[in-house]
Parts: structure tokens; C-alpha cells; sequence
């Protein structure tokens, strides 16, 4: 298989990676981490920070937004004993959050109902220990089953007092103070897919709660909610007014599953990424629960994709291994009775699970235990040249341009006029590949670097590879200057 490199996030001279521009609502408060990989300590300077923002110790922004809407440009530089880096940062004051896609973790497919305020401090921890928040991954999300066994008098929503014993503002305390945001979950109706109270004539009530507990994502479900679309979009409709006005600047995650084709919609009613297919599970098989199949639906869906509206395949499955609590077993949802058990990815499914969801501009939310990552997890996760095509501020999802049998080849325009390109063997044998950049109007001499296998830019005209079983490779293509030519 294509063999990952892997970076020290903790090494070497400053680099920074993350969201280049940062949607934030008027007059709210802001967490945001300037993601920067190099050497501790590093040192950051921000000019053009306005009154009420200022940047810790550890690159985190914090403060209150201006009460004004429009773009405010921060000059970041980063300085260590090796060297400096610098880049632009913009923050977009208005009604649009995520604009680039949200980045990530996840309980659900690890911990499923078992998730605890003691599993979200851990993986909150392990993503700064590791380096995964330097690298841009900034959302730590509590799925199902952190709920009371009912509401407050008055309404009001509760957690669970045994698994998250000092409540939830104390877990949104120490997920922030390490520079990460919280995000916590929902459904539409008056339960959640796993039997707890949801949301539905409660959506004021929630959103505000959410609010004072410093919650800063909401994916919202809907199981146990009518079929058709018009409930759908009001009972979306309904809980993304109460989140815009609650004072908070809260991502909006439209859970719907694609039954509805919410990317019709969803971005309409105010959500900033929409689910396109049914629950991942552990396999890398055509059927609409394996990477391939959700690969392949998704795919068709990059017209309706954008800053701060994503189409959402659903979670990575790396650093499962077959292992996951809710992706490693299908139950019959009735029932709960086992109908499969799903044994994982491979290697190279997982490489290629990265590519495909990097490419198409998904949000890259990992769902395993960060305290049991084997390196090429790790290396999977956290290569930021791959991380970059995914973050891009032009936002384009990857199109197909070839699909011989067994083959994807998809490109993906960037902001600074390079593009991505990826071919994805998803055939089962392994094969040699050339295809032919001058195809994608990159005619001349192009300068292309292996995003997963690192190295010097080379002067290439077309990319030429040897795919294992399920295996994909990764580019950054820049035309040269005529300047530059020989």
C-alpha cells in the first residue's frame, strides 16, 4: 500500500495549518485555535486582533467577537528557535459558521451509549497531547446517551448524574480551556435514536441550556420523526432559529441520514453540514453502510457543497479496527438483535477512506479511543498536506474526472490554483495506473507532491503508480511559472 509518512507535530520550524477564515456570529464568544505544528515553545503574535480578542500562550483566540459584521484580517506569525511562519487569518463576524469543514472527534462509534464525561476529558486531553488540536482538529462531540433518564422540572434538559456526575458545563470548562470546542447531540422528535428525551417542543429551551453550558455544536437526529420532508424541514427549521439566537455561536449538524436530500435544503434552514447517507459501519463495502457505497453517493453531491455548507458522508472509521461499539455490529434497530459483525478496514481502505473523505471537502470527525491509536492511525490522521486539500478556503468538493472500471480519479480545485488529485483503486486486485494531468488542463510543465509519501515537488506531465487492493494516491499539481522554466 501507499506508505503514510509521519510528522512530528511537536519538530522542527513552525507551520501553520487549520481554517484560514472563521465564521463567527456577532458579539459572541470566540475559541478558536491557530493551529501550529513545530518545536515547543512557539511564540504567537497577532496583529489586527480587535478589542475584546486576545491570543494565549498556547495559540488559542479567545474573547468576544465585535459587534459588527464584516471580515476582520489577522496578520498570525509563529516563531520558534528554528524559525517563523506567518499567514493570514480572516474572521467572517456574520450568520455563517464552518467555513471550511469542521474537524474533529466523535464519540459515537467507539463509545456509543457507554460515552462518559470521564471518556470526553480523556480524548479532549489526547488531542492536545498528541498534537491532533496543532493539526487543526478542534470539535470534541458527545453523542446519544449523555442524557438524564428525564428532563428538569421546567424542562430544562440534564445530564446523566453517574456518567456526567459535575454536569455539563463542567465538561465544556475543561474542553475549552484546552482550546477545543464542545458539541452535543440531539434529535427531532421526543426521543433520540436511543431512547432519551429529545428535543422537539423543547428547541428554545434546549439551545438556550446548550448555550450556558458553552456548548458550540449540535448535530440534531431524527429518529422516531415523520418521513416525509415538509416535517422534516420545520422541525430543522424550528431548532436552527432557536441555536442562531441563543448567543452562542453554534454549528448547526443536520442529521437527517439523505432520505429527504436535506442538501436541497438543509443549508436553507441554517445548517452548516448535512448527513447524505445512513450510519457508517466498519467495512469498505458498496452497500450504502461501507465507504465505497457512501463514497459513491456523496460523490454526486459536490455541486451543493461550499464554505459553511458540507455535504457529510459521516465519521471516520480509522483506529476502529472492527472494534467500534456501534460500528463494528449491525443491530436489527427494533429488535437489537445482532445481524452482522463487521471485522474493519484494512490499511489501505483506511488511507483510502482519508483520501476520499479529504477530497471531497467532509468533515474529518475521527470516532476511536485517541488512547489506543497504533501510528499509522496517527499518520492516517494526521498529515497535514492532506489535511490541507481538505481545509482549502475555496471549498470545492472533488469531482470524478476518470472512472475506468476499478478506478477513481478525482480533482479538486485549490485557492491558490494547484489542484488535488487522487486515484482511488477500488476494484479488488491490485493494478498500475497513468493518467495523464494535460486531461485536467494542466498542460505544460506541472510540478506535483505526493501528499502521503512526502518529498521535493517533481516536474511531472503524468501520475504513474502501482495501487494494492483498495489503495489510493495523492498529489498537489502546480503549473510552473514560465519564470521557473529551465
Amino acid at each position: 500500500m501507499t506508505t503514510p509518512r509521519s510528522v512530528d507535530p511537536f519538530a522542527g520550524p513552525p507551520r501553520l495549518h487549520g481554517a484560514a477564515r472563521v465564521g463567527i456570529r456577532p458579539g459572541t464568544e470566540l475559541i478558536h485555535p491557530l493551529a501550529a505544528t513545530g518545536a515547543r515553545p512557539l511564540r504567537f503574535e497577532v496583529e489586527g486582533l480587535p478589542d475584546g480578542l486576545q491570543v494565549d500562550d498556547e495559540g488559542v483566540l479567545r474573547g468576544v467577537a465585535p459587534g459588527e459584521r464584516g471580515v476582520v484580517p489577522l496578520a498570525v506569525r509563529v516563531t520558534n528557535v528554528h524559525g517563523e511562519a506567518s499567514a493570514r487569518v480572516e474572521l467572517v463576524v456574520g450568520d455563517t459558521l464552518a467555513l471550511t469543514p469542521p474537524m474533529g472527534w466523535n464519540s459515537w462509534n467507539v463509545f456509543a451509549s457507554e460515552v462518559t464525561a470521564e471518556v470526553v476529558i480523556r480524548m479532549a486531553d489526547r488531542m492536545v497531547e498528541t498534537g491532533m488540536r496543532d493539526l487543526g482538529y478542534a470539535y470534541v462531540n458527545i453523542d446519544d446517551h449523555w442524557h438524564a433518564p428525564c428532563r428538569e422540572t421546567g424542562g430544562r434538559p440534564a445530564a446523566n448524574a453517574e456518567t456526567f456526575p459535575d454536569g455539563m458545563a463542567a465538561v465544556a470548562e475543561h474542553v475549552h480551556a484546552r482550546g477545543l470546542k464542545l458539541g452535543i447531540y440531539s434529535d427531532a422528535a421526543d426521543r433520540t435514536c436511543g431512547g432519551c428525551f429529545g428535543s422537539l417542543g423543547h428547541e428554545e429551551t434546549d439551545a438556550r441550556t446548550y448555550a450556558e453550558w458553552g456548548v458550540d455544536l449540535l448535530k440534531y437526529d431524527y429518529c422516531h420523526a415523520p418521513a416525509n420532508r415538509a416535517a422534516a424541514v420545520a422541525r430543522y427549521t424550528a431548532m436552527s432559529r432557536a441555536v442562531a439566537t441563543s448567543g452562542r455561536s453554534i454549528v448547526f449538524s443536520v442529521c437527517e441520514w439523505g432520505f429527504r436530500r436535506p442538501w436541497q435544503w438543509a443549508a436553507q434552514v441554517g445548517g452548516s453540514y448535512w448527513r447524505t447517507t445512513p450510519d457508517i459501519f466498519d467495512t469498505f463495502s458498496w452497500s450504502i453502510l461501507g465507504v465505497r457505497g457512501i463514497a459513491r453517493r456523496n460523490l454526486r453531491l459536490g455541486a451543493y457543497a461550499g464554505p459553511g455548507h458540507w455535504n457529510d458522508p459521516d465519521m471516520l472509521l480509522v483506529g476502529n479496527h472492527g472494534r467500534g461499539l456501534a460500528t463494528g455490529v449491525l443491530r436489527d434497530p427494533r429488535t437489537r438483535r445482532k445481524l452482522w459483525t463487521f471485522s474493519g478496514i484494512s490499511d489501505a481502505e483506511a488511507l483510502s477512506h482519508v483520501t476520499l473523505w479529504a477530497m471531497m471537502a467532509a468533515p474529518l470527525l475521527a470516532s476511536h479511543d485517541l488512547a489506543d491509536s497504533s501510528d499509522l492511525d496517527r499518520a492516517l490522521l494526521m498529515n497535514p498536506d492532506v489535511l490541507a486539500v481538505n481545509q482549502d478556503p475555496l471549498g470545492v468538493q472533488a469531482r470524478k474526472v476518470a472512472s475506468a472500471p476499478g478506478l477513481w480519479v478525482l480533482a479538486k480545485p485549490l485557492v491558490d490554483g494547484s489542484t488535488a488529485v487522487s486515484i482511488t483503486n477500488v476494484g479488488p486486485m491490485a493494478r498500475r495506473v497513468r493518467f495523464p494531468l494535460d486531461s485536467l488542463g494542466l498542460a505544460g510543465p506541472v510540478e506535483c507532491t505526493d501528499l502521503w509519501e512526502g518529498g521535493a515537488p517533481r516536474q511531472i506531465s503524468e501520475i504513474e503508480a502501482h495501487l494494492a487492493r483498495h489503495d489510493s494516491v495523492a498529489y498537489r499539481c502546480t503549473p510552473v511559472p514560465s519564470g521557473r522554466l529551465p
